[in-house]
């Protein structure tokens, strides 16, 4: 089933229903992916996005998590990585907010079969940074964020802008310094195929016109950067626009409808084959059975990317965003990945995957430093 397929809902939720897979547990205890004491090639290389893998023309696997000067760890198989110290890409650190082009985090990987690999970015603009334009001077007052696109045509070693810029998502107001807050589209989750179609899912803020909430854009597989859509609460119309470059008349029609239930960020998002229902995992605070309010990653589940389940705890654990200073280390970051998929791009799972997620330590004072690693954890879906 795609999204907007045009079934009635009520068919659409038995069929979803009758066939979905049972909910997944984590097994075991986690295992260290990357060691920032042993692995790093310098202090701020360091796993500061959901980890993202696909697998290479040579057969092999390679995974990136992303930071601002991203790189990758490549071998045989997820087991057998090692570091490679070359950065695949960083921001220009351009002044001009208008460039998109100030501090940039490879967010989502997806291999092409002419042997192209695109990749989507998550780019900050730090205006705390340049006091003419932000007098606050302060990072979360100061920051507006967007999602361009990068290609690689050398297998992964490099990504770079394509000529166009590739703006995919950013806000129809030019940056002004005055929000008050963070702004913008962020965060993207894996890129996933689902037939002809790319899907991606980015977290809006609220801001004027655009309303708070994971939305959902889509491409045509054989499209460019301004080819993805926004969902606008019945189908795929809505276009981004860049406010510096074109008159908008009408901001509201250039910013996406959030799903509904989906009030945090879909940090990974795969479909289980067997079954053929999407589960998608975000990190974020829900109140447990008994009232209290639990921090951790929990996971939803759908059967067209539109309709979602009331998310469960999958694994507690304390939270980069909602800190607990009285815990050793904070987490974030969630991907979902089966070094099994039958797709280059390893977006499809069976009953047996990894749960991948970043581990920080909270220093004096409750902040965070470069010292972080990826960990992982096995994930069933199979009957206790």
């Amino acid at each position: 089933m795609t999204p907007a397929s045009g079934l009635p809902f009520a068919l659409a939720m038995a069929l979803f229903v009758t066939g979905a897979a049972a909910s997944p547990r984590v097994l075991g205890t986690p295992e260290v992916v990357f060691d920032w004491a042993e692995d790093r090639c310098e202090k701020w290389d360091i796993p500061d996005a959901p980890a993202r893998a696909w697998r290479d023309a040579g057969g092999g696997l390679r995974l990136v998590a992303g930071s601002d000067q991203s790189r990758a760890s490549a071998g045989p198989d997820l087991e057998s990585l090692v570091r490679d110290c070359a950065v695949l890409h960083r921001g220009a650190k351009s002044d001009d907010p208008a460039a998109f082009d100030d501090r940039a985090w490879i967010a989502a990987v997806f291999p092409r079969a002419d042997g192209r690999i695109e990749a989507l970015a998550h780019v900050e603009y730090h205006g705390h940074l340049r006091t003419d334009r932000c007098a606050a001077a302060d990072y979360a007052r100061c920051w507006g964020n967007t999602i361009t696109a990068l290609v690689s045509t050398d297998g992964g070693a490099s990504f770079a802008r394509p000529p166009d810029g590739g703006l995919v998502a950013a806000l129809p107001y030019p940056y002004d310094g005055t929000h008050g807050r963070r702004a913008g589209y962020f965060n993207p989750s894996n890129i996933l195929r689902d037939g002809d179609h790319l899907y991606v899912f980015v977290f809006a803020e609220a801001y004027r016109a655009q309303r708070r909430g994971a939305c959902l854009l889509r491409r045509p597989i054989d499209g460019t950067a301004a080819d993805w859509r926004a969902w606008d609460g019945a189908g795929f119309t809505v276009r981004f626009a860049d406010p510096y470059r074109t008159a908008i008349a009408d901001p509201a029609a250039h910013v996406c409808t959030p799903l509904p239930g989906l009030r945090s960020t879909v940090a990974s998002v795969v479909r289980h084959g067997p079954s053929g229902t999407y589960f998608a995992v975000t990190p974020t605070t829900r109140p447990g059975p008994d009232g209290v309010k639990q921090s951790g990653i929990y996971w939803t589940s759908s059967p067209d990317l539109i309709r979602w389940s009331e998310p469960v705890l999958l694994a507690e654990m304390p939270l980069l965003w909602r800190r607990d200073c009285a815990a050793p280390a904070a987490f974030a970051y969630p991907s979902l990945i089966d070094p099994d998929s039958g797709t280059p791009a390893l977006d499809t799972v069976d009953d047996d995957f990894w749960l991948y997620f970043t581990k920080m330590p909270l220093t004096a004072g409750c902040r965070i430093g470069p010292r972080r690693n990826l960990l992982r954890q096995r994930v069933s879906l199979r009957p206790v």
